[in-house]
């Protein structure tokens, strides 16, 4: 009874205790929050939104190719014992450009001559012979068919003759030589390529999205790197199916290349139409932020930065249609976004 009444006791006390630390630390006043400060206003860069005549087109990568360009081998091996390779320099086709070594192929050429010579000989008095009964007509079909056989000998050899020589296979300019004289060659060696520059090829691939506006005869323009001239192409070839892996149309279009200013293998941009001319709101494209919910401008009312929601339409090199979220005349922020929040104060720059 005595060890109840005693934690009684002392659980009695603990109360106390804490009642009185309690009612001490409500008297004691909290501290408030500090005193907000205003925000510094922040320096932006602005455009005004200005209607303009807008060409409705998208821009789209492609690479120029020659007509024609091949590389090439010989069909024989042997020893080069001439070639004519004017690195860089125009070429007609047909022009000799190697000769590999056919002595032993002109051997036997002049001994099949000689052959045919004296089969014709013989052919030609079995002829006669047959015609005044003096011969059968078995003998003279052998003497025919030795004649006939030793021609096809010689088909065969001016056939392999033919391999021992490279050719230019089409009017084109030779590219830089892999041999030299007196080297040792196969058909796997390489020795030298040659183009057609003129015309060229343009080729490109465009989203699947705009093939209604892939007509064969259709005009573009594009831009080579590293220069501001416009050039011209005209579609030829529109490829029938579409690519599964990129979902683009494979688009070819011939290209003037007269004077040689084009080069194969060149990467270009290409401007392709996808509608008629019209007007529209074009602001910069860095004024564009991407947005959870689509795109968003921030435009400055009262000296404060305002967001709006936006609706883009067509894409030049360096400016952005909106459809749709500002109107002719907003001032739209164009630089220091990144340090904005809605009804930040701004400074014009």
């Amino acid at each position: 009874m005595k060890l109840i009444t005693r934690v009684f006791i002392i659980l009695l006390s603990a109360g106390l205790i804490a009642t009185a630390v309690y009612f001490k630390s409500s008297d004691t006043p909290k501290a408030g929050p500090p005193a907000g400060k205003k925000q510094p206003p922040v320096t932006v860069g602005i455009t005004i939104a200005s209607s303009k005549t807008i060409d409705r087109k998208i821009i789209i990568s492609g690479t120029l190719l020659a007509y024609r360009e091949a590389e090439l081998h010989t069909e024989a091996s042997g020893k080069v014992v001439s070639f004519t390779l004017p690195e860089g320099q125009p070429v007609k086709q047909g022009t000799l450009l190697v000769k590999i070594n056919d002595a032993d192929l002109q051997a036997q050429l002049l001994k099949n001559t000689e052959q045919i010579r004296h089969a014709e000989e013989i052919e030609t008095r079995q002829k006669a012979l047959l015609s005044r009964g003096g011969s059968s007509r078995e003998e003279y079909e052998a003497a025919l068919n030795t004649l006939n056989l030793l021609k096809a000998d010689k088909e065969l050899i001016l056939a392999n003759i033919a391999k021992t020589e490279v050719r230019a296979p089409f009017d084109g300019i030779i590219g830089l030589k892999y041999i030299t004289l007196g080297v040792y060659v196969t058909p796997a060696t390489r020795i030298v390529s040659i183009i057609q520059p003129d015309p060229m090829k343009l080729e490109c691939s465009v989203p699947e999205k705009y093939a209604a506006f892939l007509k064969k005869g259709n005009t573009l323009t594009f831009l080579t790197r590293g220069s501001s001239k416009r050039y011209k192409a005209t579609v030829y070839a529109v490829d029938p199916r579409i690519d599964f892996s990129t979902r683009t149309i494979a688009v070819r279009a011939d290209v003037a290349n007269g004077n040689g200013e084009l080069t194969s293998g060149s990467f270009v941009e290409i401007d392709l139409p996808i509608g008629d001319t019209h007007q529209g709101l074009m602001i910069p494209t860095e004024a564009i932020i991407p947005d959870i919910k689509g795109q968003k401008v921030f435009v400055v009312k009262n000296g404060k930065a305002t967001p709006r929601p936006v609706v883009t339409g067509v894409r030049t090199e360096n400016e952005l249609e909106v459809v749709q979220g500002i109107s002719a005349g907003d001032t739209v922020i164009t630089t220091g976004i990144l340090l904005l929040k809605p009804n930040s104060p701004v400074v014009i720059r």
